[in-house]
C-alpha cells in the first residue's frame, strides 16, 4: 500500500523537465535532477557533485518510472541496461554515453579458501573463451542487438550433477541476465552455463537485489555474485574478482519527445496484462511467490502461536527467574526491527545450519510473533475473573480442566480481535523476505517491474492479492471463535 501511495502522490506532482536543453556531456547535468541505482558505482561517481539534485532508487525500473513521469531529468545506468525496443516502448532515450570504461567481472568472498578453486577454474575458462574469440561472439550476440530479450539460449546439453555453485545475480534486465519461465537467459547466465559444463558442476542462479547479494556473498550463503558488477579499486579491498568478461560505459538517459506508445485506457490495461503476466510466462512468478508467502505466513502463525503460549506460561509463572527470562525475551523481540532480525538470523545465527531461506523466515517470524501474542494471551487470561477459577476447583475440576473448559474459551474470545490483527500484520510483513533471497509475492512483483518497467500493474496486482489473503485469514479466525461458542 505504501508503494501505491507513493506512486499516486508522485503522479500528482508537477513535472520537471530539461526545458529544451540538449545533453552532450557530464558538464551539462548542472542544475538537473539525476537518479541512479543505490549502492552502485554511479552513486559513488556522482557523490562529489554539488551542482545536481541526486536521487537513488533500489531498482533500475523505479528510476526509469521516475524519469518517464518527469520526477527526475536524467537516469544514469549502464549504456546497455535497456534495449532500443524497450526504450521506445516506455518513452526514454540515450542522450549520450560517458567516456569512462568500467570492467565487469564475477565476485567472490575475499580470501575464502573454499571458493579459490572455483575462481581459478572460472578464470581459466574466461581466458580460454577470450583467446578463441568465443567470448566476443557471445558479447556480440547479446549486446549488439536491438532485441536481446528474444535472443535464444544455446542448447548446451544436460546440466552436470554434484554440489551446485550458487550464484546470486543482482540484475533482471536484458542483455546481462533475465529469467524466462524457470530458466535464466542473457550474457552472464550463458557464460555461467558454459562454465558449468567446463567445470563439471551444476550452477544454481538465484535473483537478489544488489545489497542482498553482497551480504549473501560476504556471509558465504552464495559462492558467486554477478549482475554487471564493476571492478573498482575500493571494491577490490573487500571482494575478489574473476577475470574481466566485458566492459560497460555509463549511459545518460532522458525522456524522449514522443513519451512512448499512447494507448487508450482499455488498451493500456490489455497491454499491461499481456506484458506483465503472459509474456515469458511471468504469471509463474506471481503463483510461485504467492505459494511462498502463504507457506511462510501459515507456518509462522502456527509455530508462533505455540511458542507464544509457552512464553505466556513462563510470564505467568510464580518462579521469578522464569517470568523474568520471558519478559526479557519479549522486550528484546519487540525492540528489534523485523527486517534487521530476519537478516541477522539468516546471515549470522542460522547461516551454518543448512536451513533453507524459507525455514529461516518461518523461524524468525514465529519468534517475533510469539513475543507479541504471548502478551495478548497473558492479558486475555488475566481478564477472566479469578473467581471463575475458584468456582471450577470447588465443583471438582482439576486446575488443568478449569483452565481448559472455563478460562481458555473466554480468554480466546477476548484475545481474538487483537490476535487477528497481529496475524494479518505478519502476513503483510512477509513482504521483506526478499532480503534473504526468497521469491515471495513482493519479490515476484519486483522481478516483473524490472523487466516491464511498469510500476502500476504489478503493484496493484499484489495489493489485491495481499488484501484477499488478509481477508481470508480474518474469516478463518472468525470461524474459529464461532466454533468455540458452540
Amino acid at each position: 500500500m505504501l508503494g501505491m501511495l507513493v506512486f499516486v502522490l508522485t503522479a500528482c506532482q508537477k513535472d520537471g523537465g530539461l526545458e529544451g536543453r540538449e545533453l552532450r556531456s557530464e558538464a551539462d547535468l548542472a542544475g538537473l535532477r539525476v537518479c541512479y541505482t543505490s549502492g552502485g558505482i554511479y552513486e559513488m561517481m556522482l557523490a562529489p557533485r554539488t551542482d545536481i539534485t541526486k536521487m537513488s532508487f533500489n531498482m533500475q525500473s523505479d528510476g526509469s518510472e521516475a524519469l518517464v513521469r518527469g520526477k527526475v531529468d536524467v537516469q544514469v545506468e549502464d549504456d546497455t541496461f535497456m534495449s532500443p525496443e524497450e526504450m521506445a516502448r516506455i518513452g526514454i532515450k540515450l542522450a549520450f554515453r560517458g567516456k569512462e570504461r568500467f570492467a565487469c567481472a564475477f565476485c567472490f568472498r575475499k580470501g575464502d579458501p573454499e571458493r579459490v578453486e572455483v575462481r581459478e577454474v572460472l578464470n581459466r575458462f574466461i581466458d580460454s573463451l577470450r583467446s578463441t574469440g568465443e567470448l566476443q561472439t557471445m558479447y556480440d550476440r547479446w549486446f549488439v542487438c536491438d532485441t536481446p530479450s528474444r535472443v535464444p539460449m544455446p542448447d548446451l546439453g544436460p546440466m552436470p550433477e554434484g554440489k551446485p555453485v550458487v550464484v546470486g545475480i543482482a540484475v533482471n534486465i536484458p542483455p546481462i541476465g533475465f529469467p524466462v519461465g524457470k530458466s535464466w537467459h542473457g550474457f552472464e547466465p550463458e557464460l555461467l552455463q558454459r562454465f558449468s559444463r567446463y567445470a563439471g558442476r551444476p550452477v544454481d542462479i538465484v535473483y537478489m537485489n544488489f545489497t542482498t547479494a553482497a551480504t549473501a556473498l560476504q556471509s558465504g550463503n552464495i559462492d558467486i555474485m554477478c549482475g554487471g558488477i564493476f571492478v573498482t579499486e575500493e571494491r577490490q579491498k573487500t571482494i575478489d574478482f574473476s577475470s574481466v568478461h566485458y566492459y560497460a560505459y555509463p549511459g545518460y538517459f532522458v525522456k524522449s519527445e514522443d513519451g512512448g506508445h499512447k494507448l487508450g485506457f482499455w488498451g493500456s490495461i490489455k497491454q499491461s496484462f499481456h506484458t506483465n503476466l503472459v509474456v515469458e510466462e511471468r504469471w509463474r512468478y506471481i503463483v510461485e511467490g504467492l505459494w511462498e508467502t502463504v507457506k511462510i505466513s501459515l507456518f509462522s502463525i502456527l509455530l508462533g502461536t505455540l511458542l507464544g503460549a509457552g512464553v505466556c506460561w513462563m510470564r505467568m509463572s510464580r518462579r521469578r527467574w522464569v517470568s523474568t527470562t520471558a519478559k526479557v525475551y519479549v522486550d528484546i523481540m519487540r525492540g528489534i526491527p523485523m527486517l534487521v532480525f530476519l537478516m541477522i538470523m539468516f546471515y549470522v545465527v542460522l547461516s551454518g545450519t543448512g536451513l533453507s531461506a524459507t525455514a529461516v523466515a518461518v523461524v524468525s517470524f514465529a519468534l517475533n510473533f510469539a513475543a507479541y501474542v504471548s502478551e495478548m494471551f497473558r492479558t486475555a487470561i488475566s481478564s477472566v475473573s479469578h473467581g471463575q477459577t475458584e468456582a471450577g476447583l470447588a465443583i471438582g475440576f482439576t486446575r488443568w480442566q478449569t483452565f481448559a473448559y472455563i478460562v481458555a474459551p473466554q480468554a480466546l474470545r477476548n484475545v481474538m480481535p487483537v490476535y487477528k490483527g497481529e496475524a494479518v500484520s505478519l502476513v503483510k510483513n512477509t513482504s521483506i523476505v526478499g532480503y534473504i533471497a526468497i521469491q515471495d509475492l513482493t519479490r515476484a512483483s519486483d522481478m516483473i517491474r524490472n523487466r516491464t518497467f511498469d510500476a502500476f500493474f504489478p503493484l496493484l496486482l499484489i495489493t489485491i492479492i495481499y488484501f484477499i489473503l488478509a481477508w481470508l485469514l480474518g474469516k478463518a479466525l472468525d470461524l474459529t471463535v464461532k466454533n468455540t461458542k458452540k
